[in-house]
């Protein structure tokens, strides 16, 4: 069983009282007593803190080295040490590498408390190193922990994968990836065998990526629902907001992850270790859909013509896989534009998202120019569906102009400076969607209002994409407006 710590970072003995009220009440198991925070520090005053803890405590005296504020070294360090385990606070938190000899003369000792002996490092390290430091903490404490900042998904996914190998040992242990890339080992703590899990009061994080204490109890008691996204980069992204106020509206406890998974990481590993963990499926954006439907061993019909994959739903040990961004794209220019054959289209990009865009606008038998700064990639989508390519130096320098001018680059979305676009393409009377939805307003949407067209955002498109893959992983009809509000509140 994985037990919850509300980690309390507070500067006086009348905020630990306040705080750890407040964190039993919300589902903590255990509060962790950050001394390095208490203002005037003494051995008195651990004393204190234990007292105003109201239940099941950890002592920690976390220092700058490993991401703390105490300066404090030697006799001091061991004299606030010292008091907590006196104080008998249910665990005392040692680090391995400042506190090694004073652990060797604790073990020898008579205390009541338990060891917690961990491990704070200061960049993602390799698996092998991460299991000599498990074993290496395990051999001087009752509990080894080790945390590690993660930039990436894979990072994550290793401390996972240790974890369901460490599992199968005698070992109690804690995995804890830092950051928003690593809050995957949080979310999911009691399926890599973590015996505890830190959390924190809603305001007061502790650490990087750290989950509130009611959010952390709701996902370790009762079913929940794991959902995530895939793709790099993953920050711009507003999915999780959006798909977890969803999830709220319809009696749904879980969380929606974005993880960041560099080209040529994303694997049917990956895919396989993210089922078997209890995800229930993951959206796949920029680069990976094309990735996505390779790893795929059923497709639904939007998904074959257009190659490409945006949603997969884990279906026992297949990976279905569909696309979403056909009723994403038609939901955004429903009712707003017309499409005839006789419509001049041009798409500027040949990715994943092109070919949801070329496989709604076919359908409905518009005149395609693709382009992509890979020509190869133009004429490959434009051989798919009947449509022409054309060489961007040669569609800049031809003066054409179209009806309905579509952005499916990434280009101009935050993080991804630049303008995809040019005047020259439009006349009074064109249309232009940018299919990025933060910003809310590209600079391609702003040169193509100069000239007179009208500008669609692409925020309705990740609205109905997202709403079709809640139905697809949940089989249930998610509120589009609640989905709508959230996505707007997070771009604000």
């Amino acid at each position: 069983m994985t037990q919850i710590v509300a980690s309390l970072v507070e500067g006086s003995i009348a905020g630990v009282s306040d705080s750890s009220k407040i964190a039993f009440r919300e589902g903590a198991d255990i509060v962790e007593c950050r001394l390095d925070h208490l203002i005037g520090l003494s051995p008195e005053l651990v004393l204190e803190a234990r007292r105003a803890a109201h239940g099941p405590a950890i002592a920690t005296l976390r220092s700058r080295k490993e991401g703390g504020r105490s300066a404090l070294t030697g006799a001091r360090r061991e004299a606030i040490l010292t008091a907590a385990l006196e104080a008998d606070f249910e665990y005392v938190d040692f680090e391995l590498a400042n506190d090694r000899a004073f652990l060797t003369k604790v073990a020898r000792s008579d205390w009541d408390s338990e060891i917690i002996t961990s491990v704070h490092l200061a960049r993602p390290t390799g698996r092998a190193t991460i299991e000599r430091r498990v074993h290496d903490a395990a051999r001087m404490g009752v509990i080894a922990k080790v945390a590690m900042p993660c930039e990436h998904a894979h990072d994550a996914l290793m401390l996972a994968r240790l974890g369901t190998s460490l599992s199968k040992k005698r070992l109690r242990y804690i995995l804890i990836g830092m950051g928003i890339q690593g809050q995957l080992t949080r979310v999911l703590s009691d399926r890599i065998g973590s015996c505890m899990v830190y959390a924190c009061l809603a305001g007061k994080e502790a650490a990087p990526g750290q989950l509130d204490v009611a959010t952390q109890h709701s996902l370790l008691n009762g079913k929940r629902t794991i959902l995530g996204l895939v793709g790099h980069p993953v920050s711009h992204s507003v999915s999780k907001p959006m798909q977890e106020a969803a999830m709220k509206n319809l009696g749904l406890v879980g969380s929606y992850l974005p993880m960041d998974f560099k080209p040529g990481t994303f694997s049917k590993g990956a895919l396989s270790l993210l089922r078997d963990l209890g995800f229930e499926g993951v959206n796949v954006t920029v680069p990976h859909k094309g990735r996505a439907f390779d790893l795929c061993d059923k497709k639904g019909e939007p998904a074959r013509a257009t190659g490409a994959v945006n949603t997969i739903r884990f279906q026992g040990k297949s990976f279905v896989g569909e696309n979403t961004d056909v009723k994403g794209f038609s939901g955004l220019i429903d009712g707003k534009i017309v499409v005839t054959r006789d419509t001049k289209a041009l798409l500027v990009g040949a990715g994943g998202a092109a070919r949801a865009v070329v496989y709604v606008l076919s359908q409905q038998e518009a005149k395609i120019t693709v382009v992509d700064i890979e020509k190869k990639r133009a004429d490959e989508l434009a051989r798919t569906f009947g449509a022409k390519s054309e060489s961007l130096k040669r569609l800049w320098k031809s003066g054409r102009t179209f009806d309905l001018v579509v952005n499916c680059t990434p280009v101009g979305m935050k993080g991804v400076p630049g303008n995809p676009i040019t005047a020259a393409l439009f006349e009074p009377g064109s249309v232009f969607v940018d299919i990025i939805f933060n910003p809310p307003v590209t600079a391609a949407m702003k040169t193509a209002e100069r000239e007179g067209a009208k500008v669609l955002g692409g925020l309705e498109m990740l609205v109905q994409q997202g709403a079709e893959s809640l139905r697809i992983w949940t089989g249930l009809e998610p509120r589009v407006e609640t989905m709508r509000e959230a996505a707007r509140r997070a771009l604000a």
